[in-house]
Parts: C-alpha cells; sequence; structure tokens
C-alpha cells in the first residue's frame, strides 16, 4: 500500500521535482481535510468536541491509504484503471460513508425521531448562511477539479478548461433538479433552500470523478441525476425510513451523489480527450471493463470504511464511556452537559432547548454580563408586546436601568404580572 511522504524534506539536487511534489502534498492536505470535515455536518449538535478533533487525526491516516490506491502509480485501483479524476472516493465517498458510521454510532438528536419534539424544532436556522456556504463552495469547486490537473502547462490546461466547463454544467443540472424535486416535494407550494442547496453539491460531486473525461451536455446530465439522488436519498430514504439523523444531508450529498459519479465514469468515459488516460465508458462502446473497476472502487472504499472507521468510534466511545455495552455514551453531548452555559448557545440553532431550564443558572450568568442582561431587556420588552399580546409601557430608563451590575433594577412594567415572571417567562419561550 505504501506509507507515502508524511515527512517531507527538501531536495537541493532538484528543487523543481521539491516544488512539484510540495504542491501535492498541499493539495492532497487539502482534500484530506474536506473528507474530514464532511463528517463534522453529519454529527452536528450532539457530538463531544474532544471525539471529533480525535476523529479529525486519525481520519487523515483513513484517507491517505484510498488516495494512495486511486491516485499513487502503483496503487492497486490505479493499475487497474481506475478514473477518479478530483476525488469523488477518496473524497466524498469516504467521507460520505464515515458520516453513516458516526450516525450510527453517536445516534440523533434528541426527539428527533420520537415524537417528543415538534418537528419545527429541527428546522434549519438561517437559509441565507446556507445559501452563503454553497455559493463558496460552488466558487471553490473550480479549484478542487480544475487543480486537479496540477498545472497549465503542455496539455494540462486543456485538461484544467475542459473541467471547468463540466463543473459549472454538472452544477446547474444539479441546480435544476433540486428546484424541480423541491417542487415536487412541497406540491408546488414553496421552494426549500436546502433542497437547492443540496442539488446544487449532489451535481458538483457527481463531476469531481468525471469531469476530465466527459462532454459538457454528459456532465450536466451527469449533474443532473447526482442533484435529484441526493435529494431523494437524504429525504425519502435516510430521514424517512432509515431514521438517520443527518442534519446537513451529508450521506446523500457526498456519499450516493460521488456514487453515482464513480459508476458515470464507466458509462460516459471518452478515451479520445487529451491529457488523461481513461477507457471508453460503455455509452461510448467501451463495455463494461471501465465500469466494472469504478464498481470496484466503490466496494473498496466502503469496506476499507467500515474497517477503519467501526472500530475506531467502538473503541473511542468506549474509552469516553467506560462501558463496553454502551460506546455512545462517551460519543455524545447529552442535554445535561449543554446546559451548564445555556446563555452561550442559541437553543433555535443548536437544538438543545429545554422545557426545565434552570433559571437560577441562566440569572447567575446574565448579572455577571452586561451586554447580555442589556440584550435579555429588549427581548422581555418585545416578546411580551409581540407574542404576549400585553400593552408595555416601560418606564425604565437607561440610566436607570444600567447604573449597577451588582444590584439589578426591577423592570417596572404595567401589566397584571411581575416583570420576574415576565422575564421568566422569556426566557422558556
Amino acid at each position: 500500500m505504501g506509507m507515502g511522504d508524511f515527512v517531507p524534506s527538501t531536495n537541493f539536487d532538484d528543487p523543481v521535482s521539491s516544488g512539484l511534489f510540495y504542491a501535492r502534498y498541499v493539495f492532497n492536505l487539502s482534500f484530506a481535510a474536506t473528507s474530514t470535515t464532511i463528517v463534522s455536518g453529519a454529527i452536528a449538535m450532539r457530538v463531544k468536541f474532544g471525539v471529533y478533533c480525535i476523529y479529525a487525526f486519525y481520519a487523515v491516516l483513513v484517507y491517505s491509504f484510498v488516495a494512495h490506491w486511486v491516485w499513487a502509480p502503483n496503487g492497486w485501483l490505479a493499475v487497474r484503471g481506475v478514473h477518479d479524476f478530483a476525488g469523488g472516493g477518496p473524497v466524498h465517498l469516504l467521507g460520505g460513508f464515515n458520516s453513516f458510521l458516526a450516525i450510527k454510532f453517536v445516534g440523533p438528536r434528541k426527539g428527533r425521531f420520537d415524537g417528543t419534539r415538534p418537528e419545527r424544532d429541527f428546522a434549519e436556522s438561517s437559509p441565507t448562511n446556507q445559501l452563503l456556504g454553497l455559493l463558496i463552495l460552488w466558487f471553490a469547486w473550480i479549484g478542487f477539479n480544475c487543480g486537479s490537473s496540477f498545472g497549465i502547462t503542455e496539455e494540462k490546461w486543456l485538461v484544467a478548461t475542459r473541467t471547468a466547463v463540466s463543473t459549472m454544467n454538472a452544477s446547474a443540472g444539479g441546480g435544476i433538479m433540486g428546484l424541480l424535486y423541491s417542487q415536487w416535494a412541497t406540491k408546488r407550494t414553496y421552494v426549500r433552500p436546502y433542497d437547492i442547496v443540496n442539488g446544487v453539491l449532489g451535481g458538483l460531486i457527481s463531476s469531481s470523478p468525471t469531469s476530465a473525461c466527459t462532454q459538457p451536455y454528459e456532465a450536466m446530465i451527469i449533474g443532473a441525476i447526482g442533484g435529484v439522488v441526493a435529494c431523494w436519498t437524504n429525504e425519502m430514504l435516510f430521514k424517512k425510513r432509515m431514521h438517520l439523523d443527518d442534519p446537513v444531508g451529508a450521506v446523500g450529498a457526498h456519499a450516493v451523489a460521488a456514487s453515482w459519479g464513480i459508476v458515470a465514469v464507466g458509462l460516459f468515459a471518452n478515451s479520445r480527450f487529451d491529457g488523461i488516460v481513461v477507457r471508453d465508458g460503455l455509452f461510448h462502446g467501451g463495455g463494461f471493463k471501465q465500469l466494472s473497476v469504478q464498481c470496484l472502487e466503490i466496494v473498496a472504499i466502503i469496506s476499507w470504511s467500515i474497517a477503519a472507521v467501526t472500530p475506531f468510534f467502538y473503541i473511542l466511545g468506549v474509552v469516553f464511556s467506560r462501558n463496553p455495552k454502551n460506546p455512545r455514551a462517551g460519543l455524545r453531548l447529552e442535554f445535561p452537559d449543554q446546559k451548564e452555559y445555556p446563555h452561550q448557545a442559541d437553543p433555535r440553532i443548536h437544538n438543545c432547548r429545554e422545557d426545565n431550564i434552570d433559571l437560577d443558572d441562566v440569572r447567575k450568568h446574565v448579572r455577571e454580563d452586561k451586554e447580555l442582561f442589556e440584550e435579555i431587556c429588549k427581548v422581555v420588552l418585545q416578546r411580551v408586546n409581540n407574542e404576549m399580546e400585553l400593552s408595555l409601557e416601560p418606564s425604565v430608563s437607561e440610566e436607570n436601568t444600567l447604573n449597577s451590575l451588582d444590584d439589578r433594577p426591577v423592570l417596572d412594567v404595567t401589566v397584571g404580572n411581575s416583570s420576574q415572571k415576565v422575564l421568566e417567562k422569556c426566557l422558556t419561550l
């Protein structure tokens, strides 16, 4: 399998080769980081921070083996003719399936599928941030895919430009299918931003293995299929049937769309393109040979993920929980831990809201934080006015309200309840 160059050093006799090596080193480091961070979204809101940090280091080693298999000249998948131009398998399929295993070990968020909490508690907190993140990723994918040519000299610029067009076309196809899927899922009542996000990402991810070996119109077809399978599997298969709590849809968008992209190489690959070495796919008269080795890549990566990540999460969970029968207890951050600093978390974003919140603990932190007290005063007046439909006539001046941090004044609110009860009601909303 090979150990790789984990401790690089400069070759002073051949500085050009060292420069090329460092470029590949940094590029693959970014790929390894991408594969690692995929898991962070899948287990968000309930995994212990220390657990994820340890996983992040371990995931780099897991990624390195697969990267060697696919891209090293002597990698056992590479010598069999696997074509994966920009990391559909080593990055996205591996990261997506690692996410699936991590979710199984960590479990769902409290109340996600047992009916104890309403569905609105798990709604996306900020569609604006979702779309902003998509825009950043969309732009970065040009570097992700085109940069896999490792240069613009000789025929590499032909590969890079062709890859750029294929990447954009695939993302367009995925975005269109995400829009259509959203209309279908909501019976044409509205468009859900996360469907657009997963549709575009599904198209981009499915383009990673194929962008250098397909025609632009084929890339749009590949991206469209990648977008719809990402949206459909996330909602209909993983969420509704398997009860897989994946807050960002990482498994569908990465594992499933990447698998489709790897298979698409075996269907659409064209050996006539300059700058790459690949067999013709099934649709170009190449038979099933390329398709079979692409399927072998999928099986190998999933098998490796199971073999490497399953014992890791089990052992780590046992170490933290000291209970071989309940490793999940060592991986999860349960509600009692989340309540330690309730003022630092937005309950609608982090889903750590609880009806029996400790108001004494909250008041303690409020008394110690002037800015927080100012904010709560504003929230009290706004929520009482807007949500409790009471007529408020605050007669507390700013100077009188905030003149002392040690002795908080009482809000003079002319309503039936005392200001203390109003504050308690506000804190429990």
